[in-house]
Formats: structure tokens, sequence, C-alpha cells
């Protein structure tokens, strides 16, 4: 079993309206903006002078991505840091967020302790999560060094702090106290890390978080009728699981306020449709969805969040060996379908049919939300950095879309139309679990996944594109980026008790 080491915060969070001694103070500006009355007063008359000759002299323009670092003498910073932001009518979406983890790269440069950042009230929220995803590093494969200084103090300085900052700001503490953990998961290669040490995770997150989880094993799997996810697994020398998570607050209710289902592939070679060099080497993120299910539920119980919450974790290895899957091989789903898998490597819409079906009959949600790396396709669509997002109700649809806008993460709806989901039906089956010529893959995906929901309203998030970078950016600088989990975790907070 891998071993997992619980993310420690060390970092204090603070808001204020006047800036704070720190050893860094940042200030950022967009093209040709300067210094205003208020900001020279707070900084000090000696300050203001010398940030205010850098830009007469126009050795700061603003210009996008530029810093300039002071050293103030008889100030209250050790530093203060400048920062452009280019101009404002041609800022990209994200920009706040990567300007947020930008920070975070010059207080470590800085070797900093604590710092402070001047920012307003449209900046604030999104700044942060920015600054917090910029702080993370996967360390666990590398020598530490243990004496460089750690960031222990943040200010953000608003001109106002109201009741609904200080609500924001304790969401964005706990996402950095969780989301260390959920992409240290994704991360973590697959040789060290199975279905079965997914499940036993998710049981010490469970007692330490303070949430039921129960295992249902491959003999229960099979006992309960769920060979589409029993199958994607044969292949494997680690068993296949499910994984439920049930979270309960101040909530009598036997019907969940909404489940939250995730694909738990721990390796996918892509079975006997084996993936290519160049597409495999990376695919331990592809339980992903499940990983972010933990992260929710973690949330959620650690936030005493009131309602009835379930999340499903469905985890197999999708391994080649004498026992793997062969494309052709029909497998009964847990609804009693039938499934042509003429792909082993369209996996993930095998699994999450028995999570989906099962999760329905069994605990009958109110509503059910799925994510899952499910297609490669969706980044045809929407590239690599907007999550496609598909359903069966538009109300529960737009809901899940005005939580994504909220929390700063980039989602867009695909159409879910019924002649997609009659597309799917099999040859010698109920389905088949890819279509030939149809092209619409993330689709396909979504509508297959159809199938398998009667009643519940469903919303499905492929993160096939956003979930993990090829190539750093500001916010991630390898791997695992979270996206979802604070869409996730503010669809909880909206239909909580």
């Amino acid at each position: 079993m891998t071993t997992i080491i619980f993310y420690l915060r060390f970092m204090k969070f603070a808001l204020s309206t006047s800036l704070t001694t720190s050893d860094v103070l940042f200030l950022s500006f967009f093209k040709s903006e300067t210094l205003n009355a208020k900001m020279k007063s707070a900084l000090g008359a000696k300050t203001a002078k010398q940030v205010e000759a850098r830009f007469k002299s126009k050795d700061f323009e603003g210009d996008e991505g530029q810093t300039l670092t002071l050293f103030p003498e008889g100030s209250k910073w050790k530093r203060v840091v400048l920062l452009g932001r280019g101009k404002n009518a041609e800022a990209v979406p994200q920009a706040t967020e990567f300007l947020g983890a930008k920070i975070s790269d010059c207080a470590k440069a800085a070797k900093a302790t604590s710092i402070t950042i001047l920012t307003d009230e449209a900046d604030f929220s999104e700044l942060a999560y920015g600054f917090v995803l910029g702080t993370y590093e996967f360390k666990r494969y590398k020598a530490q060094d243990k004496k460089t200084p750690s960031l222990e103090k943040v200010t953000f300085v608003l001109p106002t702090v109201k009741k609904g900052h200080c609500e924001q700001l304790t969401w964005i503490e706990s996402f950095e106290h969780v989301s260390p953990s959920v992409r240290d998961l994704i991360n973590t290669c697959a040789g060290d890390l199975n279905p079965m040490d997914m499940a036993k995770i998710a049981e010490q997150v469970g007692k330490k978080s303070g949430f039921k989880v129960t295992v249902l094993d491959l003999k229960k799997l099979r006992k309960l009728g769920c060979h589409a996810l029993a199958g994607v697994g044969q292949g494997a020398s680690s068993e296949p699981c499910m994984v439920i998570l049930e979270y309960r607050h101040k909530s009598k209710a036997k019907e969940p306020n909404i489940a939250f289902i995730g694909k738990g592939i721990t390796f996918d070679t892509g079975g006997l449709n084996l993936k290519p060099t160049g597409h495999i080497e990376t695919m331990n993120q592809d339980m992903t969805g499940a990983a972010i299910v933990l992260g929710t539920l973690q949330t959620l119980a650690e936030n005493k969040v009131p309602g009835y919450f379930l999340g499903v974790m469905a985890c197999a290895e999708n391994a080649i060996s004498d026992r793997a899957q062969h494309p052709g091989d029909v497998v009964k789903a847990y609804n009693g379908k039938t499934i042509e898998v003429n792909n082993t490597d369209a996996e993930g819409r095998v699994v999450l049919a028995d999570a989906l079906s099962y999760t329905e009959k069994n605990y009958k949600p109110k509503r059910m939300i799925d994510i899952a790396t499910l297609t490669g396709a969706v980044t045809v669509a929407l590239g690599y950095t907007i999550t496609g997002v598909m359903g069966t109700e538009q109300k529960f649809l737009d809901c899940v879309l005005d939580c994504a806008k909220r929390v700063h993460e980039r989602m867009w709806p695909l159409p879910l139309d019924e002649d997609f989901v009659k597309l799917c039906k099999g040859n010698c089956s109920d389905l088949k679990n890819t279509t030939d010529g149809v092209r619409a893959g993330a689709i396909m995906g979504a509508a297959f996944l159809k199938h398998f929901v009667e009643k519940t309203p469903w919303v499905h998030l492929d993160v096939g594109g956003t979930a993990w970078v090829e190539h750093p950016t500001p916010s991630t600088k390898y791997g695992a980026t979270t996206a979802g989990l604070r869409t996730l975790i503010e669809l909880a907070k909206h239909y909580a008790d």
C-alpha cells in the first residue's frame, strides 16, 4: 500500500484594510497605471517616492509579466515587488489566477516568511485561489531541502473587509488545506497506488475527517452484478472496487442532497487497445475524478456543511494480462444492460456505468454529478483550459455552470441530444462503448452514460483536457490541476440544508 502523508497547513491567511508589516509587499499595476493618492499615503512618503521614481524612469511600466523588486530603506517591508498586468482590455481568462500564482513564486524566491498583497474586491477571490495553486509542489520523489524557510503568513489588503470576504477566505483556507493532498494523490505513480490503495486512503481520510466509508470489493461487486466495473479491472493483479463515502451533518434525510461520482482508473494502459508512447506515460492521472470526489467529501466534513452528501469512487486498473478484457467482449452492467466492449480504451464510461446505476437505485440521490478524465476528444472542442459539461436537466446544469463561474473554473456546456444517445445501441448487445463515424467523442461518452441514469437529474464533467498539464503553467508546475474540485465544493454549499 502507498503511504499518504496528510498535508499539514503552515500558512495563516488574514484580511486587512491597511498595509501590514511583512517581509514582502506585492503591488500590481495595469499598463500605464501608477500610484494613486491612497496608495501613496499607505506606503508612506519615503517608499512611495522610491516607487514613483521607477515609474518616471520607465524601469517599470506595467507590461504583462513584468516584475521589479525594490529594497526600500526605512520601510515596513524588506522588499516591495511591482508586478505588471498588461493592458486591462486585453486581459485573458485566468490572468488574475496566474498573477496570484506568480506572487507565490516571487515569495518563494525571496524566501519570505510573511507577505502582504494589495488587491481589490473584484480580484481577491481569484487571486487568492491562484496564489494557493501556485504554492503547490509535488515533492514525493525529491530529496527535501529542510533549510528553506516556509511562508507562514499571507495578508490580503482590501479597500473594505466585509462578511462575504471573510467567508470566501474560510473556503480558500480549506482549499489550501485539501487541494495539495488531492494533487499528491493524482501525481503519485501508478506503481505506488492501486485501486485497493485508493480504498484504504479513503478510509484514512474518512476516519480523520468524519465520514463513513464502505468498500465494495471484487467479490461484492460480482455478487451485486457490477460486471462492467469488474470487467475493466480483471486484467490487473490488484482487484477493482467501488468506494462509497457518506457524510451527514444536521440531516436526517434518507436521500442524499447530491451524489458525487468519480472515475478512478489508477492506470490506464488502454487495455488490449493499447495506448501508444506519448499518450500512456501520464495515465496515472486517470483516477482524477475519484480523487476530486474524495477531496470534496473531505472539505464538506471538515467544514461541517449541513446536509447528507454521497461520494462514489469507481476504482480499477485497466491493465494487460492473459485475464484482460478482449475487444468485442460483452458484459452485463448493474442495471441489466449488456455492453459490447469494442474498445478497451473507452473503459472510463464502463466503470461509471455501474457507479451511476448502483448509486441511483440504492441511494436515490436528489441529483448526481460525475467527474471523469473521460475523453481526449473534449480537447478538440474546448482545448486544455475548459471543462466540458453535459447533463439531463437544464436547471441543474445551469447551477453547475454558475458555481464554476463563482469559483473561477472555466466550463462550457455541450449538447446531449437524443440522436447521440441512440447511436450507442449495440450490434450483438444492448449497447456498445464506442461508435465509429460519429466524431463527437466527448458527447458520445456522455451519451453512453445517459443509458445508466433513469430519472435523477444528472450532470457529467469531462476533465479530460483540464485535469493535467503537460507543460508548466503559473498555477500548475507539474501534473494535477484539481480542475472541478472548487466547483463541486461550491455546488455542495449551494444544495446544503
